[in-house]
């Protein structure tokens, strides 16, 4: 399927599974949650068009699409996470709640001076998202839905991916900076010299797995330490993982790669 996988410092092998690709129009997130995976889908291009025809998809883990249009008439949706029971996906310049069993749209979250939401991801009650375009993170509350900039800085050169570590690490990688940072106070660089970083997860044991959009790769890193686990890929979004495996939407192909990481 155009990916060769290997023997790497942190993996025995990654094993291509199967593909997704039925229902799908510019994939950009794959995140499990519920014994489900849910695929945000851009629609027509650019990513940045109000044109009201992206949607949320769902299938079930063996691939088996369960309906396309779970969640539609959104813009041009990214990254989705799930907190206290909802789902939150970035839209452009704001943030939608559904309701993750029948897709029903709870809330419409504006974000004041956004420009191109990007990732979300949830910690601790909090929901935290990527504006790519102005170097900025937001913090919303899942109950309140308050928004607040949590951090903003010309350091992330284009944020995109976020993750959190087990103990609550900020995991965040630069799109215009090709860089894996660590935000903790400061923002600390853990790895640079890629091209475009776009999806970003961190596996049970700490290990931080993310996508290079532009070189069609996906790398590892634990303990200082860059693997290659994937390469050949076509675009790489942002990446979704559960139970060892990675969820790995292809933006351009429309469809979703499901990839088993092996120790």
């Amino acid at each position: 399927m155009g990916i060769v996988a290997g023997v790497t410092a942190l993996f025995a092998a990654v094993v291509f599974l199967f593909n997704i690709n039925q229902g799908l129009k510019t994939p950009e997130s794959a995140q499990v949650y519920s014994g489900k995976l849910y695929i945000s889908n851009i629609g027509n291009l650019p990513p940045d068009k109000k044109d009201g025809d992206g949607y949320i998809a769902v299938a079930d883990l063996n691939g088996n699409l369960i309906k396309d249009k779970f969640i539609k008439g959104l813009n041009a949706p990214k990254g989705i996470t799930f907190c206290n029971g909802k789902l939150f996906v970035a839209d452009i310049d704001r943030v939608v709640v559904a309701d993750p069993e029948t897709g029903k749209v709870l809330r419409i979250i504006s974000v004041p001076g956004a420009e191109f939401l990007n990732d979300t991801a949830a910690y601790g009650g909090k929901v935290y998202v990527s504006d790519t375009q102005t170097n900025t993170i937001y913090q919303i509350d899942a109950e309140s839905y308050a928004v607040k900039v949590f951090i903003k800085s010309p350091l992330f050169q284009g944020p995109n991916g976020i993750a959190f570590t087990p103990n609550g690490k900020m995991i965040v990688v630069s799109w215009g900076g090709g860089k894996v940072l660590q935000v903790d106070g400061s923002i600390k660089t853990l790895a640079s010299g890629f091209e475009n970083l776009d999806g970003v997860v961190v596996t049970e044991d700490g290990t931080v797995i993310f996508s290079d959009f532009s070189a069609g790769r996906i790398y590892a890193l634990k303990n200082g330490k860059v693997s290659l686990i994937a390469k050949n890929l076509i675009s790489p979004a942002d990446i979704g993982y559960y139970g060892g495996k990675l969820y790995v939407p292809e933006f351009m192909m429309n469809d979703v790669k499901v990839l088993e990481l092996k120790r």
